[in-house]
């Protein structure tokens, strides 16, 4: 059993966080062992540091913390039902963090165990995660759009080159015809 204290502290710790998080996922942990959360959490611990964390919540905790962040409590009351943990993401690419927790799952066969959450403060369902797990990273998409812009300007490059390149065969062939006709003509 918690304490009053221990709920307190709890409830302000999420309060301070939420606000900050650009990634929530609610997951269901009904049936997990505690070797198979600590795992969990070890994978998230050694990827993201403390900017990333799993957390057991009270829903009534959860929702309070929510509210006090200004979600919409119609989005998010249909996440805390049953046993619920919280991941979050303080810093950091949430694809990258929905690839840990789905590649994670899918590894341990975990049935339901995304219940949704909110991506920068749009809400997603349980459903969802295993496509917005999927999409590019952000790494991945600035090495496309680097890639994309770089393309242009390489051809861009290449034809200038083949232009001078032609110009130096034209004074060549000048220099070698002026030559030839300076010694032929002396």
């Amino acid at each position: 059993m918690i304490t009053k204290e221990k709920k307190r502290q709890i409830l302000e710790n999420l309060k301070e966080v939420f606000p900050k998080a650009n990634l929530f996922v609610f997951v269901n942990f009904f049936g997990l062992d505690v070797a198979t959360l600590r795992e969990l959490r070890r994978r998230i611990n050694s990827k993201f540091g403390k900017d990333a964390k799993l957390t057991v919540v009270k829903n009534s905790l959860a929702s309070i913390a929510l509210a006090a962040a200004k979600y919409d409590e119609a989005q998010y009351e249909k996440f805390l039902k049953g046993p619920t943990a919280v991941f979050y993401l303080l810093n950091g690419d949430p694809v990258d963090a929905l690839k840990l927790l789905v590649n994670f799952a899918k590894e341990k066969k975990l049935e339901n165990f995304f219940k949704g959450g909110f991506l920068e403060r749009q809400p997603f369902s349980g459903d969802q995660v295993a496509e917005l797990a999927n999409l590019p990273t952000k790494k991945e998409l600035y090495a496309m759009v680097v890639g994309r812009l770089q393309g242009p300007i390489y051809g861009m490059v290449f034809a200038l080159n083949g232009i001078l390149r032609k110009l130096v065969y034209v004074l060549n062939a000048i220099e070698e015809k002026k030559k030839s006709e300076s010694v032929g003509g002396v």
